[in-house]
């Protein structure tokens, strides 16, 4: 099988944040790569790292507070070293975010369709008139119904789906390379959540886009990627193709993931939660961050952190459980 070209490549990522007396490290260690018309999901608890990782992918954290290290690799220039006039022409251009919140990303005080408009004429140089006619073609593909009367209407007047539906529309309208969505179906119901979900699903498949999902849901993950980054506490503990890991999670927090799913051919009083709290940014365990929580904890898991290592062919896991050849001596 043909290796498929790399569109992003993110290695040794992190990201810290500093105030008046005190510097948190919020990512550390975080490698890993998107080829071109993949969907690659990332998940995780609340604060283990997925939004900041993003964001910092669109070089949108505060200069003023955060610190980015490692190397962000899109389409052969690093991003990271790039200024800001450059950066001007990739974001909203050639890469894309749909924000977990449509309400705050949109601006209150300009109709929907100026916003869009003004997008357009930055990044392909169209006239007013021109992006206006984009504008409502793009609102019609992710179909919202009036096209032309919504583009008059304020972001208040919109449902949370049809705000939702106006974000990817604002996203793909200069069909851009790479399409970050932060949890795009959040507060969601559940039949607007479906949509939402087809309608990014078409819009890869007729424009080649390629996906970043960051969610928390893995019911979302099984149904839009192909690759699938778990993570937890700052850190990647685990990466594989979808089928495997629904198959068969290796890293003892993937497998607590999963067994607090509800599955509809099991029958069971209740689901099992995964014991304890996620460790706090300004205090770290020493060795394995998932060891306090973890089941199968040995004794170097409380002193040494675990690599993020190959335990079978595409597939990656940081757990002392596992040898070189991806074999466990205690793990399910």
């Amino acid at each position: 099988m043909a290796t498929q070209a790399k569109l992003l490549d993110v290695k040794d990522l992190k990201i810290t944040f500093r105030s008046q007396d005190t510097v948190v490290t919020a990512v550390t260690g975080v490698s890993f790569h998107l080829n071109q018309g993949e969907t690659l999901g990332i998940v995780g608890e609340s604060g283990c790292g997925k939004s900041v990782t993003s964001l910092s992918v669109m070089r949108l954290l505060p200069q003023a507070t955060a610190n980015i290290e490692g190397n962000i690799n899109f389409c052969g220039q690093d991003l990271l070293t790039l200024a800001e006039s450059e950066l001007y022409n990739i974001r909203g251009n050639q890469i894309s975010m749909i924000f977990q919140e449509p309400m705050t990303s949109l601006n209150p005080v300009y109709t929907i369709g100026k916003q869009i408009d003004e997008a357009i004429m930055l990044h392909r140089k169209m006239s007013a008139r021109e992006a206006r006619v984009l504008t409502i073609e793009v609102l019609k593909k992710v179909g919202i119904p009036r096209a032309e009367d919504i583009a008059k209407e304020y972001p208040y007047q919109l449902s949370g789906g049809m705000r939702q539906r106006v974000m990817i529309a604002m996203a793909l309208v200069c069909q851009p390379k790479l399409l970050i969505a932060d949890e795009p179906t959040t507060a969601l119901d559940v039949t607007i959540q479906s949509q939402i979900l087809n309608l990014l699903r078409q819009l890869r498949q007729e424009t080649g886009t390629s996906i970043i999902m960051i969610t928390h849901d893995l019911g979302v993950v099984a149904e839009m990627c192909e690759r699938v980054v778990v993570m937890y506490a700052g850190q990647i503990v685990e990466e594989a193709d979808v089928v495997s890991l629904f198959r068969q999670p290796k890293h003892p927090y993937t497998i607590g993931l999963m067994e607090s799913i509800p599955q509809l051919n099991k029958k069971v009083d209740r689901l099992v939660p995964i014991p304890g709290q996620v460790p706090p940014l300004t205090n770290m365990p020493p060795g394995c961050r998932f060891a306090p929580r973890c089941q199968h904890a040995m004794k170097q898991c409380l002193t040494n952190n675990p690599s993020l290592l190959p335990v079978t062919e595409g597939r990656s896991c940081r757990c002392w459980l596992y040898g070189k050849g991806g074999e466990t001596d205690g793990a399910k």
